[in-house]
C-alpha cells in the first residue's frame, strides 16, 4: 500500500499508439460476438435490406457472417468505411439530437476490425462488380473486386485472438450462441417486414417471412400457439412540451391476455423507434397493467413498440445503445401503461381456457405437484393464484438454525401455513418452504449419483424457441444430471425421452420449456446450484395451491429436516416467527 505522504514518480503523459487506442475503443463497442452481430444487423437495416442472414460457428467466437441485400457500399468508399467515426448517417452535431437511423457513430467496422479479422464484400445494385476488402490486425491489407449479388456480406473470424486477456472473458460457445440468438430475435420482432434467417453451426434456428405481419414474426420466434393468443395494442398520447413543441408517444404491438404468461420476463420485448431497449420503468409500466391478474412469479408476454419524434429520444446514452432516454418519460410511461391495460381489460377476466400448448399441466387445476415426502400435495380445483410483491423482509425474530417440531394449524390465503412452535407461532410460505425441501433433496441425490428420473413411454418433441434451445445446449450437463434425457433435431426442437421425477405428470414439452424459462430468469442467482434451484422452484407447490391438513404436516416435517430451513434457495425467507412473549405483550398480558 502506498503511503499518501510519500512522493511518487508519475510517468509523463503521452499519446497512445493508434493501434492501442483503437483496441481500447473497440472494447467499448465490442464485448462479445452478439455485439458484432448487433452492429452489422443495424447497418444492414439502415441500408434498406429486405433480407438479413446471420450465421455463426463456435458461438461466433470462431466465425460469424452477416449478409444482406441492402444498398451496398460504393467501391470508392470501402476503405473509408473501416476508419473510426466514418459514417454516412450524420453530417453535423445537430443530427445527434434527432437520430433517425440505428447506427450513427461510424465505429462498427473500425471496432470490429480492431478486435478480429474481417472480410467485407459489398456491391451496390448499379455496379458491375463487388468491392472486396480484407482487414488483418486492424489494418486493411487487401482491396479488390469479385462477383457477388447486390448487398453486403461481412465475415468475422477469431474474435479477440490478438487480445487473449479479452478472449478469456468470453463465455462458453453455447452461452455466446444464446446471446447472439436473442439479439437476432429482437430485430426479427422489431422489423417484421424484413426476412431474417439464422444458422448456428450450419443448423437453421430462425426464419421469418418478412411479410410485415408482426404476429407472424412473433410466431417464428416464440411459437404459433402463443402468437395466436396475443392481443393487439394501440394508443397515442400527446401533451404540450416544455419548449413550445408537442410531446407525443405512440404505442402499438402485441401482448398476452391474462391467462398467457411465462416464468421470466424474456418473452416481453420493448422497442423505441425501431431499436430494442432495456427499460425497467417501461417494463414496470407493462407489468402494472396486469396487477391482480397474473399468478405470483409469472410475467406478461409480448412486444411493445414505442414511437416518439426523433428529437424527443436520446439514443446516445450508452455505447451499446441498449438504453435510451426519453425527453418526456412520464408521457411515454403513461402511454404504454394505458395501451396495455386497455387491451388486457377488454380481453375479459383471468381464468379463460388456455390455448393448446400454453398450459403448464403440473399447475393446472387438479394436477399433482410431487413433494417427495410421505404425502403428495394436490392443489384443489378452486385454487386461486395470488400475486406477490418482492419479498425482501427478514424473519420478524431470529430463528434457530434447525427448526423445532411444528404443529400444523391450518392454511391462510392458500399461500401460508399457520403452525404452532414450542415458543410461539410461525407463518410458513408454502412455496418457499417446498423449494427448500426439494432443493436439498435434489442436491443430495446428485451428490450420491442417484438421478431421480421418469422415463417416457413415448418420446416427445419439444418445439423450443431458438433462445431456449441455445440455453439447453449451454446447460446440457446440468440437464442430464437433473434427469432430463434430450436429443437434438435439425432445428431448435429437442426430443424428450425422460424428465426429472420432480416434474413427472405434466406435458414433457411444456415442462422442459417452462423449466428453461425459469432457468433463464434465475441468472442473477449466485453461490447456489442454479439448475437445482430452478428445478426446485418449478416443481414446488405454488401460492394458490390448497393443501389439506395431512399435506401441511408432511411439508412441515420435511422442512424440519432441512439443513438450512430458514430460506429458499434464492434467499427468500420461508417463515415469520412470533414468540409467546411478543404475543403476550401485544395483548397486554405482560
Amino acid at each position: 500500500m502506498v503511503n499518501a505522504a510519500t512522493p511518487t514518480t508519475r510517468p509523463p503523459i503521452r499519446l497512445l499508439p493508434p493501434e492501442v487506442a483503437a483496441r481500447i475503443a473497440a472494447g467499448e463497442v465490442i464485448e462479445r460476438p452478439a455485439s458484432i452481430v448487433k452492429e452489422l444487423v443495424e447497418n444492414a437495416l439502415d441500408a434498406g435490406a429486405r433480407t438479413v442472414e446471420v450465421a455463426i460457428w463456435g458461438g461466433g467466437i470462431d466465425r460469424l457472417r452477416v449478409r444482406d441485400d441492402g444498398c451496398g457500399i460504393p467501391a470508392a468508399e470501402v476503405a473509408d468505411a473501416f476508419e473510426r467515426h466514418a459514417t454516412s448517417k450524420l453530417r453535423s452535431e445537430h443530427d445527434l439530437f434527432a437520430v433517425r437511423t440505428l447506427g450513427f457513430r461510424g465505429e462498427a467496422l473500425a471496432a470490429i476490425a480492431a478486435a478480429a479479422d474481417v472480410d467485407l464484400t459489398t456491391r451496390p445494385a448499379g455496379e458491375a462488380a463487388a468491392a472486396v476488402a480484407r482487414s488483418r490486425d486492424g489494418r486493411i491489407d487487401h482491396l479488390g473486386s469479385a462477383g457477388a449479388a447486390p448487398g453486403t456480406s461481412v465475415e468475422v473470424r477469431e474474435l479477440f485472438a490478438a487480445l487473449p486477456a479479452r478472449r478469456r472473458f468470453l463465455r462458453a460457445a453455447a452461452s455466446e450462441t444464446r446471446a447472439v440468438v436473442q439479439a437476432v430475435e429482437a430485430y426479427a420482432l422489431a422489423y417484421p417486414a424484413v426476412a431474417f434467417r439464422m444458422q448456428v453451426d450450419e443448423r437453421r434456428v430462425l426464419s421469418t417471412d418478412g411479410s410485415g405481419d408482426v404476429r407472424a414474426a412473433f410466431a417464428a420466434v416464440h411459437g404459433e400457439a402463443m402468437a395466436s393468443a396475443l392481443l393487439q395494442i394501440a394508443g397515442e398520447r400527446t401533451a404540450a412540451g416544455d419548449g413550445g413543441d408537442e410531446a407525443r408517444a405512440r404505442v402499438d404491438g402485441l401482448v398476452g391476455p391474462p391467462h398467457v404468461h411465462r416464468a421470466s420476463r424474456r418473452t416481453l420485448t420493448l422497442f423505441a423507434n425501431g431499436r430494442a431497449i432495456v427499460s425497467r420503468a417501461l417494463t414496470h409500466a407493462v407489468e402494472e397493467a396486469y396487477v391482480g391478474l397474473l399468478p405470483g412469479g409469472r410475467y406478461p408476454v409480448g412486444l411493445v413498440h414505442i414511437t416518439v419524434p426523433p428529437d424527443q429520444i436520446d439514443v446516445n446514452v450508452h455505447p451499446t445503445k441498449a438504453e435510451v432516454r426519453f425527453r418526456y418519460e412520464r408521457l411515454v410511461y403513461s402511454a404504454v401503461g394505458a395501451a396495455v391495460r386497455a387491451a388486457v381489460v377488454q380481453a375479459g377476466t383471468p381464468g379463460a381456457p388456455l390455448p393448446a400448448g400454453l398450459v403448464t399441466p403440473s399447475r393446472a387445476p387438479g394436477a399433482q405437484a410431487a413433494m417427495h415426502v410421505a404425502t403428495t400435495v394436490t392443489p384443489g380445483a378452486d385454487a386461486v393464484a395470488v400475486r406477490h410483491g418482492a419479498a425482501t423482509q427478514q424473519p420478524a425474530l431470529p430463528l434457530p438454525e434447525r427448526l423445532p417440531a411444528l404443529r400444523a394449524l391450518g392454511q391462510f390465503d392458500s399461500t401460508y401455513l399457520v403452525a404452532e412452535a414450542p415458543d410461539g407461532l410461525c407463518l410458513v410460505d408454502q412455496h418457499a418452504a417446498h423449494e427448500r425441501v426439494l432443493y436439498e433433496r435434489i442436491c443430495a441425490a446428485r451428490a450420491s449419483g442417484a438421478v431421480e428420473q421418469q422415463p417416457l413411454l413415448a418420446a416427445v418433441v419439444a418445439p423450443l424457441t431458438a433462445a431456449q434451445a441455445a440455453l439447453a445446449a449451454e446447460q446440457a450437463g446440468s440437464l442430464e444430471a437433473l434427469g432430463f434425457v434430450l436429443e437434438p433435431t435439425d432445428g431448435a426442437a429437442l426430443i424428450v425421452r425422460a424428465v426429472p421425477a420432480a416434474l413427472a405428470g405434466g406435458d414433457p414439452a411444456r415442462v422442459l420449456a417452462d423449466y428453461l424459462d425459469r432457468l433463464a430468469a434465475s441468472e442473477e442467482a449466485a453461490g447456489i446450484d442454479r439448475a437445482a434451484a430452478t428445478l426446485a422452484c418449478r416443481a414446488a407447490v405454488m401460492a394458490g395451491d390448497r393443501l389439506d391438513i395431512e399435506q401441511q404436516r408432511a411439508l412441515l416435517r420435511a422442512l424440519e429436516q432441512c439443513e438450512a430451513p430458514q430460506t429458499c434457495p434464492h434467499g427468500r425467507p420461508t417463515m415469520l416467527h412470533l414468540s409467546n412473549e411478543a404475543l403476550a405483550r401485544s395483548f397486554g398480558r405482560r
